[in-house]
């Protein structure tokens, strides 16, 4: 759909000869990245009025690219999230290998991710009373 939009607005642009070649640029990367006619009709009007500030238009148009919808960013804030959790249960899980092999306890962090959590309880169990 990406290369359709980019064909048809630079055909509709090459009926507007009184954008610079800066605008035409624009125009047809705002076409790729958002893939919406509407809008970019809208932009190609907007710049084709005679008394107009094309740096302004741009840069209104270009704030439209940074947007993103409120879903978006609490999904990356999830991930982010996610990814801390993560890092805080790989420090856990090296600590307490490390606490367990000080106490003779002999567990990998390999294994401490690898073990249902009863059945590990159970070989401490078994092995502290052997100490």
């Amino acid at each position: 759909m990406g290369l359709q939009i980019i064909s048809e607005t630079v055909g509709a642009i090459s009926k507007q000869p009184l954008f610079s070649q800066m605008e035409q640029q624009f125009v047809v990367e705002f076409a790729f990245k958002t893939n919406d006619r509407e809008l970019t009709n809208k932009l190609m009007e907007e710049l084709a009025e005679q008394e107009k500030d094309a740096n302004a238009i741009m840069m209104k148009y270009t704030a439209m690219l940074d947007e993103k919808p409120q879903w978006i960013g609490q999904i990356q804030n999830l991930l982010v999230a996610l990814e801390m959790y993560r890092v805080e249960e790989e420090k856990a899980v090296n600590r307490l290998a490390d606490i367990l092999n000080a106490y003779g306890i002999g567990v990998s962090a390999e294994e401490i991710r690898k073990t249902d959590t009863g059945e590990l309880k159970e070989r401490i169990k078994k092995e502290a009373v052997l100490l």
